[in-house]
């Protein structure tokens, strides 16, 4: 397996490789009935690295009715007009599968996207294989791309997506060294802290959980998450109490360029009471960069995953291993 740094670099190329991989899928496609069929939804079911996907998908195309879903079980009302869409980067996620079961059992089209495992093994409508040899966290290149074009391909998007991801692709290429000079500069000020991150969007809020998680898994820290304007009405009132922990927390804002004014500004009321009420506790600001809401979303991705990456570093910690996730899954395949 490659280390992490590499992997993070990777994320350009993956996205590329992509939609040659979706390509040759679609145009080998065997079952007819599919490709002609009509949608109504999208289901999208995925765990962990791999479900990050279909939160990314779901933002970037809100005309859509898109479900995420995360869970053993599938919404009820899901039926024959409903696009299935399994992503399990090894194909053989517990969640993922029972998800297939259930709906191979209400006659509703399944595609998979997997590097191998039960998944690709299935009798999908579609099965769109992708290159292993990666963790599923550090997938997300292959994970993703697909989606989108499997929805201009089932008419549920109007405008080509590949030509979007040729620029993103270029682009990540061009900033990834930049995005990582900064990453750096930002682990510092992580260092034994216990990061609060708060997004005031929905796009940043799926940047904010795929940060959690990657703080998560490669630096093995916990973290939590929150959203703007939620969190006004709860969790400022407790923000800064117990007061003996607050030298040990950083809070950071994602605070999306696009959101609605009303959430910037709550973003700096917030800061105010911080700096004036809630000492010695820190905060600081990331601004989504790039031209579209696309670039802003994977460049500030890409962010989180180096600052992961080096904050691991930082403690002595190897980012790759998962070993509490690994037992578990060991435990449950016991029983």
């Amino acid at each position: 397996m490659k280390d992490m740094r590499e992997i993070i670099y990777s994320l350009p190329e993956q996205i590329e490789e992509s939609i040659g991989l979706f390509n040759y899928a679609w145009s080998n496609c065997l079952d007819k009935k599919f490709l002609s069929r009509k949608f109504e939804r999208v289901l999208i079911c995925g765990m962990g690295g791999s479900g990050v996907s279909g939160d990314i998908v779901s933002i970037l195309y809100p005309e859509l009715n898109i479900i995420v879903n995360k869970d053993y079980q599938i919404p009820d009302y899901v039926d024959k007009r409903t696009l299935g869409i399994l992503v399990s980067y090894s194909g053989n996620t517990e969640e993922t599968l029972n998800n297939y079961n259930l709906l191979n059992e209400k006659g509703i089209p399944v595609v998979t996207i997997s590097s191998n495992g039960r998944l690709l093994n299935s009798r999908s409508s579609l099965k769109i294989q992708i290159p292993a040899g990666f963790p599923p966290r550090g997938a997300l290149g292959y994970l993703f791309t697909p989606i989108p074009l499997l929805l201009y391909h089932t008419n549920l998007i109007k405008r080509e997506p590949r030509n979007q991801f040729k620029k993103l692709s270029v682009f990540l290429k061009k900033q990834a060294g930049k995005i990582e000079r900064r990453a750096k500069i930002l682990t510092e000020l992580f260092i034994s802290k216990l990061p609060i991150i708060y997004a005031n969007s929905n796009a940043t809020g799926v940047i904010a959980r795929r940060w959690q998680c990657q703080l998560n898994e490669n630096a093995k820290i916990l973290c939590h998450t929150n959203i703007i304007p939620e969190m006004n009405h709860n969790e400022i009132v407790g923000l800064g109490k117990p007061e003996r922990i607050n030298k040990d927390l950083i809070v950071i804002f994602i605070n999306d360029p696009n959101a609605l004014e009303r959430n910037r500004l709550r973003v700096k009321i917030i800061k105010e009471i911080i700096q004036r009420e809630i000492k010695p506790l820190k905060s600081i600001e990331i601004k989504p960069s790039g031209g579209n809401l696309l670039e802003q979303v994977f460049s500030t991705i890409m962010l989180g995953d180096f600052l992961s990456y080096h904050l691991a570093l930082r403690t002595g910690i190897d980012p790759l291993p998962v070993k509490r996730i690994d037992y578990l899954k060991r435990s449950l395949s016991k029983s």
